[in-house]
């Protein structure tokens, strides 16, 4: 890939949620699950939540199901997530992390699987975030040091075990291995086509 390519953010359709935060240069991806179903319309509920002004005090970057991918707090802005938040981007997989592991071979977990592989890969394009699982060591170094060499993926599961800012588990038994080994498949085949595409 050439030096010069450029690959543009994500472009989903945007619903604004009511808490944000300051500016930031996020270089750290959060997983969590909504503790929803994966089905269509769960995105949707899910995004509206959070702009009315009834919200909970919570927000998410990216929120995701079977069939639709939301934005809900610009990537250059924090979001209130995993109560550790700056430099990061929230993704919440519409997912209900207390139910079976098999849930993930249903239909609708297979969508969403597939939209949130697609969505991670083209921030780690965009953003230049590496696609790697942050053991917790690194994930210290993050927190140090908010750089992208110190960056990768986490979970609000690592999140709260490693910073103590919350108590969440999310998004539990998920298959996230598999998850890092198709995003980048899918960053190795976005990184190809734009080549050919020169």
């Amino acid at each position: 890939m050439s030096a010069s390519t450029k690959f543009p953010p994500p472009d989903v359709p945007y619903i604004r949620a009511k808490y944000q935060g300051d500016k930031q240069n996020p270089t750290l991806i959060v997983m969590h699950s909504t503790v929803s179903t994966a089905s269509a319309g769960a995105a949707y509920a899910i995004a509206m939540m959070w702009n009315r002004n009834t919200s909970p005090q919570s927000s998410a970057h990216y929120v995701v199901d079977a069939a639709k991918t939301y934005q809900c707090v610009y990537d250059s802005v924090v979001a209130w997530h995993c109560g550790y938040n700056t430099g990061s981007i929230g993704v919440e997989m519409c997912d209900n992390p207390s139910e079976p592991s098999n849930r993930w071979e249903k239909k609708d977990h297979i969508a969403m699987f597939n939209r949130t592989v697609d969505l991670v890969a083209q921030l780690c394009l965009s953003k230049g975030i590496r696609a790697r699982f942050l053991t917790d060591d690194q994930l210290r170094a993050w927190g140090r040091n908010k750089t992208l060499a110190n960056g990768g993926i986490t979970t609000h599961a690592q999140m709260s075990r490693v910073f103590k800012k919350s108590t969440h588990w999310d998004p539990g038994v998920w298959p996230s291995q598999k998850f890092l080994l198709a995003v980048n498949a899918k960053i190795k085949s976005k990184t190809e086509k734009a080549t050919e595409q020169k």
